[in-house]
């Protein structure tokens, strides 16, 4: 008996010096270190019905980070990775409140060595709030409409009827803050037509706050506001009227004006039926570059600037090179009118020739078809037969030569006009149907005026 006692004790005094060598050599060959590491915190057991929020009610799409000390052996902090380490909160057992929520950290290793943990935040503060969908009416914010234009009401803006409720949908303690859903609807510079446009609505709490962190459904809403003229005054548009042609290959590219719009009034009749007010004529003949002119306003009869400095605007001449025109002659129908009913008229010749320049672009829009030469006869006199052309020519075509000069003579039957024959002009092998014969055009060599301005009755002749 004694003698198994002492084999015991030999066996127990092995064991702890073989114990204390191990830890001897293991301290002196892998002692122990620490690390801190910045570990992200987790969620598990959220309600799928709530979220949480920070201390405004927003939504909080994480939890931030926790520092956490790690207490191993060497080699085994060697072998940590970033997410070896987690830290957790579990909500399995949370209510729609604040509360301080255990934080949890462990390894997600098993296959490395023995650790310990030392983390100074032990427990976190955790809001947690239930999501709720409300609908609610949408309220016109009407602000003070700034310089709403001369002559004219601004009526109340107007929501359609299928948009004048809003879907709202987040954590409830924002819900709650809700006062209502605004649409702010600002008119800021002149404004002359009602229209329609697309705004943002607001959620407002009762401190008149903007409330951020739901979602609002539709996000914007049409507006319609309805301007009205009122009595007595309007704006309306400025037209420039310019007569003559530029200089000879040039052309007026564009007509600016300066203010577009002019202030009116007079009487109510009139206003309704005014649209437009036109400057005086501006003479534009042998123009050869861009300018700029002080121009007249011609207003009607019975209507007034509302503003008795405003009777002047300011024109802009755009004036540019043409690239090229084609000179040609084109014969023309002679088209007798008010014949008298007892008198049989013809004109003599009954084809006129007249010299025309145009571009490239109205040789290819056959513009010369539209030509047209007119008599006109009147009350018959045998004393004065000589009668001269009306012209009618198309604007993009300008005539070079003298207005024609044709005799009318009484026949005693047969028609007053000839029957046309089938003619054309042929120009760069293209073939433009022009009138009853056959003509070879003259093309010039150099560059030559295209016509600008408007088409007249009577045309009156162009010198090169």
């Amino acid at each position: 008996m004694i003698r198994l006692s002492v084999v015991g004790v030999r066996l127990a005094l092995s064991f702890v010096a073989a114990l204390a060598l191990w830890g001897f050599v293991t301290v002196t060959q892998n002692p122990e270190d620490r690390k801190i590491y910045d570990v992200p915190i987790e969620v598990r057991n959220l309600p799928v019905d709530a979220v949480i929020i920070d201390a405004n009610g927003l939504i909080q799409t994480t939890l931030g980070t926790t520092p956490v000390e790690v207490w191993a052996a060497k080699n085994t902090l060697s072998q940590l990775r970033d997410g070896d380490i987690r830290a957790v909160v579990d909500l399995t057992n949370a209510t729609v409140a604040l509360q301080k929520i255990p934080i949890v950290v462990t390894s997600t290793r098993n296959d490395i060595g023995y650790m310990t943990f030392k983390h100074a935040v032990t427990s976190l503060d955790v809001r947690v709030d239930l999501l709720k969908t409300i609908t609610i009416p949408v309220v016109i914010n009407n602000r003070q409409f700034n310089n709403p234009g001369i002559g004219v009401e601004i009526l109340a803006p107007t929501i359609p009827l299928s948009q004048r409720t809003v879907v709202v949908y987040g954590p409830q303690t924002l819900i709650k803050r809700i006062k209502e859903a605004r649409v702010n609807v600002d008119i800021n510079g002149s404004v002359t037509a009602s229209y329609t446009n697309a705004l943002p609505v607001t959620l407002i709490d009762g401190g008149g706050k903007l409330i951020n962190g739901l979602t609002i459904t539709p996000d914007k809403v049409d507006i319609s506001i309805e301007i009205k003229q009122k009595i007595g005054a309007k704006e309306v548009v400025v037209l420039p009227q310019v007569t003559g042609f530029v200089a000879a290959g040039f052309r007026l590219r564009d007509v600016r004006v300066n203010p577009l719009l002019v202030s009116i009034t007079g009487s109510s009749e009139i206003l309704e039926k005014t649209t437009n007010v036109q400057t005086v004529p501006i003479d534009i003949n042998d123009l050869t570059k861009s300018v700029s002119r002080t121009v007249e306003i011609n207003f009607p009869e019975g209507i007034l600037p509302l503003d008795a400095t405003s009777k002047n605007i300011e024109v802009g001449l755009i004036v540019e090179q043409n690239q090229q025109s084609i000179r040609l002659q084109v014969p023309v129908v002679i088209e007798l009118r008010d014949v008298p009913a007892d008198v049989e008229v013809r004109a003599n010749p009954a084809i006129v020739m007249i010299e025309v320049i145009m571009s490239s672009s109205a040789m290819q829009r056959r513009s010369v078809n539209n030509i047209r030469a007119e008599v006109s006869v009147g009350t018959w006199d045998d004393g004065n037969t000589m009668r001269q052309v009306q012209l009618t020519i198309p604007e993009d075509i300008r005539l070079m030569s003298d207005i024609p000069v044709v005799q009318l003579s009484r026949i005693s039957g047969g028609s007053i006009n000839p029957s046309p024959i089938a003619a054309t002009i042929s120009i760069a092998g293209t073939l433009v149907p022009v009138g009853t014969v056959v003509i070879t055009p003259v093309l010039t060599a150099t560059p030559l005026p295209v016509t600008t301005g408007t088409v007249v009755a009577t045309a009156t002749k162009v010198d090169n």
